[in-house]
Formats: C-alpha cells, structure tokens, sequence
C-alpha cells in the first residue's frame, strides 16, 4: 500500500460519510489537505461536538466534495463541502478546504483548511465576500512533498502568519528540514512536521487542534466540559 492509500484510509476512517471524492488516483497534496481537513473535525467531534456536512447551498450531505485548487468560498460553481461544528452554547463554526481568506492587508491569500465562524461564512455566501481573518480561528498550511521540504515555503508561511494576524497559522507538513524547523521555531510560530497516519505527531497536532477549540468554547460557555 503506498504511502497515499494510507492517508485515504486514515481520512475516510475519520470522517463519518456515504462518500468522499479523494480516490487513490488523486493528487497527493489534495489527500494531505483532506487529511488534515479529517484531524479537526473528528477532534472536534471527540471534544462533543456536533458535526455535519452541507454544501455551499446549505443542504445537508454524506457526500463529500473538496476543492483541488484554491476558490472562494461562495462560488457555486460545484457544491463544494465544508463541516459545521457545533458545541453546546457556543457559535457555530464551518471547517473548509481550499478557500481564499482576506489578511488584515486587504491581500487574500490561500487557506488550505479554514476554521471560521458560521455567521461570517453564512454572511460570504450571501454576499458573494471573502471570509475576513479577523473571524477565522484557524488557517492551517498543508505541505506534502517527496523530499525535503524547501525553506522558501516556510518563509511565505511566516508572512501569511503575520497578515492573518493573532498567530491564527498553522504549518502542517509531512517531512520537514533541519532550516525549515529553525527558521520557523526562531519565528515563534505554530508548526508540526512529520503529520501521517501512525506517527506521534499526528496527536501532537489533534493536541493543538484540541487547544484552539477549547478557546473558543470558554468565550461562551466556559462551563462546558471537554
């Protein structure tokens, strides 16, 4: 089994579904971003959250379609996937793949996995907008290649982390490199290498994962229990 089919096994193993549009002749990168997208909703779920799919119309599916390439959030071009969480009295969120978010800069740059709230994405669907980073909670980089993992997708990360502001990035990859690991630990920025299934740092991640939505949650209902 190649390393690929083992990523598609572990997604579809995680993700609660009649169908996925990942098959093992897709791109490798795609999977990876699925992958990921899989980690925070079943550490959402394992949290208590409530978790279920619709498409950009707002109809409930089990049938799963994610973006191959960077879009906006609003375009119904294809009905597109994203997961609803929702914990007990808090606002609702939306988890998606391959969106476009705008920076505190007014640049819009590319989201592997968006975690946002579901007012801002209900407000982007109806007004045809780019969700604003000030209300997202999370942007995760995915990066899966061959080999080493090259600097030059480091330092782009660091710029994004600084536009989206409030350390809101996440780099996620599934090799990395002894100038990758130092450049970004020098920046203080949010990082995990070496993230496929079987490896330790796959719950190393879901850990973070798991921080992210306990701050939410303690805004609203900090008598939850997680």
């Amino acid at each position: 089994m190649s390393r690929v089919d083992d990523i598609l096994h572990e997604l579809r193993d995680r993700l609660v579904s009649n169908s996925i549009s990942y098959t093992s002749a897709s791109a490798a990168n795609d999977v990876y971003e699925g992958f990921v997208f899989a980690l925070v909703v079943d550490t959402a779920a394992g949290l208590g959250a409530q978790v279920f799919y619709e498409d950009v119309h707002g109809r409930r599916t089990g049938d799963l379609l994610f973006r191959t390439s960077p879009g906006r959030l609003h375009s119904t071009r294809y009905p597109y996937t994203h997961a609803v969480v929702a914990f007990d009295g808090t606002p609702e969120l939306e988890v998606h793949v391959g969106v476009y978010v705008q920076g505190n800069s007014g640049v819009l740059h590319e989201c592997d996995v968006l975690v946002l709230n579901r007012s801002e994405a209900v407000e982007c669907r109806r007004f045809g907008v780019i969700p604003r980073c000030r209300r997202c909670l999370l942007a995760i980089e995915c990066k899966y290649y061959c080999s080493g993992l090259p600097l030059g997708q480091a330092r782009a990360f660091v710029g994004l982390n600084a536009d989206l502001g409030s350390n809101k990035a996440l780099f996620v990859a599934n090799v990395t490199s002894d100038s990758v690991i130092r450049y970004l630990d020098h920046r203080k920025t949010n990082w995990e290498h070496h993230v496929l299934p079987g490896n330790p740092q796959v719950e190393h991640l879901c850990s973070e994962l798991r921080k992210v939505f306990r701050r939410h949650v303690s805004q609203f209902n900090p008598r939850l229990s997680m």
